[in-house]
């Protein structure tokens, strides 16, 4: 044993140190080069000097890299070429080339020595890292997706003199682009630039032979058949054998996708909004002139099941007509006819009076229709009031004509001149009922139809949105506004009924001061006259500040105490000068 000692331990000395100098000789003999073995990519790097390795991968990537030729594999006439600079398409040579050097060179000793054996004996292969971008890659897929594109044509069913006939369609193809994007790239980092198929998606397969037949048969068994709408013993709709027909899908989403489509469709002939009572103060009590309605909502989930089922019921049996009750539900109106009673409306609480002599038929019009849509409101106790609001869109669709309105310092043609003669008669009304003014914008211009019998400075504006006239009740019941219109007397009233609570309104000290003399007349072409006539539409007004105090009293307590002032500008006479042939 000890003989065996004696001879073991040299020659394990000898086996290290020869392992040892076969180590550093390779060391030696790779220093500041890559080991045997490291490739990049398809290219061998072994053996060189990092800068020598960079410097042929620049030289072999610039030999080798050109344009990818990419194709539609069922279509050889689409071809498209997708240059390297087209994508800023660039190799880091220099990064790669210092990854390849640090190969067997990191981590422990063990690490070191089975990278080295591993690029010796079976190669390492680094991937070719490339850079470019991104965007300019999905620009050149996007272009070339719609070069490809083909829509798909859906299934088509058609009845035509008792006939039911389907046309199944055409499948689509769209290109997979995330799919080309990362092929190209794969591609071009293994600089590979063989032609490249382009990656192809069928969309919408048409049905097949079977499906067609299925559906054929189920549109037969409708032919001549229909389904009536009714809510209660009203007719909403009625769908005869060519409507039904048209509902049918071979998808059962696309079916169902098409029922909604339509029970949207009836929620519009079938909803209506609930109606307010209607009310005019005449010989002391309260009167009914426009009873309530509450409003109609179609229930429109429970309405597609109802269609949905009735529909395979119908085509399953040998009835021709089927009679379906639209599910709705009631909204009541919150002013009703059976609450009149209730709604404290016993007595004048304020007048408000305008004049508008002079006005054109137009005019005149547009007075009448907007203080008839406030005519009957009810204001509850605590509500505010907008007049903007109230009265709804002002334009021609709405009934409203052309006449004279103020704008943009011009005298111009305007849907709903006139409208402001009402919310100046509606703010005197409430001025005299004693209720809390929340916004009131006085107009730019003095307006002569509003000093008739008046004084300057009671007038407001309004156009919607801004400005508008916002008025509160502050009473502990409703009110009632009541508007009367004398043609005769070019004469406006609005009249507020409540239960009074002892308030009493005052308006006291009119004063104007800082008049400015108007500018030269203005003369506006009006087409409608006969050509030479002039018609004067504005009578000059001096500019001025005007203000007037208001108070409101009940039972020795100031509830309102305000100053209204208003600032005018300098306003020029204006005359229509007849241009019509």
């Amino acid at each position: 044993m000890k003989i065996i000692k004696k001879f073991l331990l040299p020659s394990l000395a000898i086996v290290v140190f020869l392992f040892l100098l076969v180590a550093a000789i390779y060391e030696l003999a790779y220093m500041g080069k890559i080991y045997p073995g490291v490739k990049i990519g398809p290219i061998d790097v072994g053996n060189k000097t990092p800068e020598e390795a960079e410097h042929v991968l620049a030289s072999l990537v610039k030999q080798n890299l050109k344009a990818l030729e990419l194709f539609h594999p069922q279509r050889p006439e689409k071809k498209f070429l997708l240059e390297p600079p087209e994508i800023n398409f660039e190799i880091e040579e220099k990064t790669l080339a210092q990854e390849a050097y640090l190969v067997g060179r990191q981590g422990d000793i063990l690490e070191q020595t089975r990278e080295k054996k591993e690029a010796w004996k079976e190669e390492v292969n680094l991937p070719l890292k490339v850079e470019f971008n991104a965007e300019l890659l999905q620009a050149k897929t996007a272009t070339i997706a719609a070069e490809v594109f083909i829509p798909p044509l859906p299934p088509i069913i058609t009845f035509k003199n008792g006939e039911v006939l389907i046309d199944p369609g055409q499948s689509g193809e769209e290109l997979d682009q995330r799919q080309l994007q990362e092929e190209i790239i794969r591609r071009f980092s293994d600089l590979n630039f063989a032609p490249l198929p382009l990656p192809l998606k069928i969309t919408n397969p048409p049905p097949s032979e079977e499906e067609v037949e299925k559906l054929k048969e189920k549109a037969q068994s409708l032919v001549g058949k229909e389904i009536v709408f009714k809510q209660g013993e009203e007719v909403i709709d009625r769908w005869n054998d060519e409507k039904l027909i048209s509902l049918l899908r071979f998808s059962t989403a696309e079916f169902e996708e098409k029922i909604k489509e339509e029970v949207a469709i009836l929620a519009q002939k079938t909803n209506t909004d609930p109606q307010n009572a209607l009310f005019e103060f005449k010989d002391n009590r309260v009167t009914v002139f426009k009873p309530s309605r509450p409003g109609r909502k179609l229930k429109e989930e429970e309405t597609f099941s109802l269609i949905k089922e009735n529909l395979e019921k119908l085509a399953q049996n040998g009835e021709k007509s089927l009679s379906l009750e639209l599910p709705i539900f009631l909204e009541p109106p919150l002013v009703t006819t059976e609450n009149v009673n209730n709604l404290g409306i016993r007595e004048l609480l304020g007048e408000g009076v305008s004049y508008f002599r002079g006005s054109a038929a137009g005019r005149v019009h547009n007075i009448t229709l907007a203080s008839s849509k406030l005519n009957g409101l009810l204001l509850g106790p605590g509500e505010t009031f907008s007049f903007n609001a109230a009265l709804g869109e002002v334009s021609a669709a709405t009934g409203y004509q052309p006449a004279y309105i103020i704008k943009g310092g011009r005298t111009i043609l305007g849907d709903g001149g006139g409208v402001c003669q009402v919310s100046t008669t509606f703010f005197r009304a409430a001025l005299n009922a004693g209720l809390p003014i929340l916004e009131r914008q006085a107009h730019a211009y003095r307006v002569s139809y509003y000093e008739q019998e008046s004084f300057a400075g009671l007038d407001a504006t309004v156009y919607s949105p801004k400005p508008d006239l916002k008025i509160q009740n502050d009473t502990p019941a409703h009110i009632l506004i009541q508007t009367r219109v004398f043609p005769q007397e070019f004469k406006l009233v609005f009249q507020l009924y409540g239960t009074a609570d002892g308030r009493q309104a005052t308006i006291s000290n009119p004063r104007l001061w800082d008049q400015v003399a108007p500018p030269p007349p203005l003369y506006i072409d009006d087409p409608t006259l006969p050509k030479d006539e002039v018609r004067q539409v504005e009578s000059p007004v001096w500019g001025a500040k005007a203000a007037f105090d208001w108070k409101v009293v009940r039972d020795g307590q100031i509830l309102q105490e305000r100053t209204f002032y208003s600032a005018y500008q300098p306003w020029q006479a204006v005359y229509l000068k007849g241009t019509k042939e």
